[in-house]
């Protein structure tokens, strides 16, 4: 046993060293933490009028109400339009009556915004109505916020 006396100032070091690293780590965790909670706040500040997981709303779309008796959907005020920014790309949700030329509208107005549409979709919705979804990408000279991306949209829209 008078051996392990000479052990211990030893083992005391090492003990010290582990706590002394682990402290360190957890700093660095918690600025960490602390910078990507500051990058999705910036993020969702984007979305112009934050987010929330069931809804890219920017205060500028049109709300919906529900009308008796069929269970069908009749918009309040169309068009929809909504927007959504992460990093280079928007996200773009519309829901519109059907015209005619109304895509070759919508890409128009992209391509004034210098936006590039990376894929697209269009699905009927009802009789009346559709349900486009694009994904576009900000070209460099790009300077709009999402709440003039969509007013941008519903103008060229309502034409």
């Amino acid at each position: 046993m008078e051996g392990s006396g000479e052990n211990w100032p030893h083992y005391q070091t090492d003990i010290n060293a582990n706590l002394e690293k682990a402290i360190n780590y957890m700093s660095y965790l918690e600025g960490r933490v602390r910078e990507l909670e500051k990058q999705n706040k910036t993020s969702a500040a984007e979305t112009s009028g934050g987010y929330n997981n069931n809804n890219y709303d920017d205060g500028a779309s049109s709300s919906c109400c529900e009308t008796g008796g069929g269970g069908e959907w009749y918009e309040a005020s169309l068009p929809e339009v909504k927007a959504r920014v992460s990093e280079n790309e928007v996200l773009i949700i519309i829901h519109c009556e059907k015209q005619k030329g109304i895509m070759h509208k919508i890409m128009s107005q992209l391509e004034a915004l210098n936006l590039s549409v990376i894929s697209s979709s269009v699905l009927p919705f009802g009789k009346f109505t559709l349900d486009i979804t694009i994904v576009a990408q900000m070209g460099e000279e790009f300077n709009l916020t999402v709440s003039g991306i969509v007013k941008s949209l519903r103008r060229a829209i309502s034409k």
